[in-house]
C-alpha cells in the first residue's frame, strides 16, 4: 500500500485506547507507518488536547518534588529538610531505607499543610527503582491477588504486603486523618496504587484519599472490582502523571502492535513454544490497567495537557517511547513540572545547619 494511503487510512481509523483488555492491537506496521501514526497522534494531541494553566498544576508540582526526595537523600534528617521546604508545619512521621536484598520499597510518611490556609495532610511517598531489588520487583509481573481480591501486578503486590513496618506504620497513624496523599514515582508509582487498591489501607482511615503517580506504570491486572474498595478508595482522585517520551507508564496496558512487530522479528528462529511463551507475555503486559476513572496529565513542551479518555491513545501508546529521551524524560518530571508550573527550579538546602 502507497504511503499516502497508510496515512489516510491511520487518520480515519486511529487506535484502540490504552489500558483496555478488549482493545485490539493495530495490524503489523511497518516502519514508516509507526512514523507516519506517531507525527498523526501529535498532531491530533495539538488539535484536542486542552493546556491546564500553571495555577493549576500546584498538586503535580509538589508531588514531582517530594517523590524526588528519596533519589536523593538517603536519611531521616535529610528528608525531613527536604520536606521542611515543601510542606508548613511539616513533620517527619516514618522513613524506610532499603537494606540490601531486602523486599520492602524506600518510603516515607510525613505530615504538614500544603499552604497556610490548607488543612493539615499526611503524606505517603514511594522511591521507584534505585536498586537491584527494585528491578526484580519491576519483572515479577504475574498477577496476585490483594487482601481484598483485586488482581495486581505480583512484584508490586509483594513489595506492598510483606512490608511490615509499613502496615504498622500506617496503621499508627491513619485512623483519624483527614488527608492522606499517595504519591510516588516509576515503580513507587505503581506501589502508591496498589496500597490503596488492593486493600492494604487500615480499616480506621475514613479521609479524604488523592493518589498522584508520577511515570508510574499501571498495576491492576484486568478491570479492577470498584465494589472491593474501601470508601475512600471508591472516592479517591488518582493522578498519573507522563512526561513527553518516557517509556515507563507506556509498558504496561498499552498498544502493543510495535513490540509484536519486533517480536516477529528476534523470534523468527526461535520454536514455535518460544515464539507462543513470548505473545503469552505480550497478551499479559496488555490486560494490565490503571484505577478506573482516572485522570492523565502530559507534560510535554514545557506544558501540561489534561487528556480525557477518548484522548489516551494519543498519549499512552508505546510507539510514542520510540524517542532518544525515552528514558531520560523518565527522570526529569521535577524540571518539566517546573516548566509547566512556570516556577523557580527547586534547590533544597540539605545540609544540616
Amino acid at each position: 500500500m502507497p504511503l499516502s494511503s497508510r496515512v489516510l487510512r491511520l487518520s480515519h481509523t486511529g487506535e484502540e485506547p490504552c489500558h483496555s483488555p478488549t482493545s485490539t492491537t493495530v495490524g503489523w506496521l511497518g516502519s514508516e507507518d509507526i512514523i507516519v501514526s506517531s507525527l498523526l497522534r501529535a498532531i491530533e494531541r495539538n488539535l484536542a488536547l486542552k493546556v491546564v494553566p500553571p495555577a493549576e498544576l500546584d498538586l503535580p508540582l509538589l508531588s514531582a518534588r517530594l517523590a524526588d526526595l528519596p533519589y536523593k537523600v538517603d536519611s531521616a534528617e535529610t528528608i525531613a529538610r527536604g520536606v521542611a521546604t515543601l510542606l508548613q508545619e511539616s513533620r517527619l512521621l516514618h522513613y524506610q531505607d532499603q537494606a540490601l536484598m531486602e523486599t520492602h520499597a524506600v518510603w516515607f510518611l510525613c505530615e504538614g499543610r500544603r499552604s497556610a490556609s490548607a488543612a493539615k495532610a499526611m503524606f505517603l511517598v514511594f522511591r521507584g527503582t534505585g536498586s537491584p531489588t527494585d528491578v526484580i520487583t519491576d519483572v515479577m509481573f504475574r498477577p496476585g491477588y490483594g487482601p481484598n481480591g483485586v488482581r495486581c501486578h505480583g512484584g508490586f503486590l509483594r513489595t506492598v504486603r510483606e512490608d511490615a513496618t509499613l502496615h504498622a506504620t500506617l496503621m499508627t497513624h491513619l485512623p483519624g486523618c483527614g488527608e492522606l496523599y499517595i504519591i510516588g514515582h516509576s515503580l513507587g508509582g505503581a506501589l502508591s496504587q496498589v496500597v490503596a487498591g488492593a486493600g492494604f489501607l487500615p480499616k480506621g482511615f475514613g479521609g479524604r484519599l488523592q493518589i498522584v503517580t508520577l511515570g508510574g506504570p499501571v498495576a491492576f491486572f484486568g478491570t479492577p472490582d470498584a465494589a472491593a474498595f474501601d470508601a475512600p478508595t471508591a472516592g479517591a482522585h488518582v493522578l498519573s502523571v507522563v512526561n513527553a517520551n518516557d517509556i515507563i507508564p507506556r509498558l504496561l496496558g498499552c498498544p502493543l502492535s510495535f513490540s509484536r512487530k519486533l517480536l516477529s522479528f528476534f523470534a523468527a528462529n526461535t520454536s514455535y513454544k518460544m515464539q507462543r511463551e513470548h505473545e503469552a507475555i505480550l497478551d499479559l503486559f496488555h490486560q494490565y490497567q490503571g484505577f478506573p476513572g482516572y485522570k492523565l496529565l502530559f507534560l510535554h513542551g514545557g506544558k501540561a495537557y489534561d487528556v480525557p479518555p477518548k484522548q489516551r491513545h494519543l498519549v499512552l501508546h508505546l510507539a510514542e517511547a520510540l524517542h532518544p529521551n525515552c528514558i531520560s524524560d523518565h527522570g526529569t518530571y521535577v524540571a518539566a513540572a517546573e516548566a509547566a508550573a512556570g516556577a523557580e527550579p527547586w534547590a533544597p538546602c540539605l545540609a544540616p545547619n
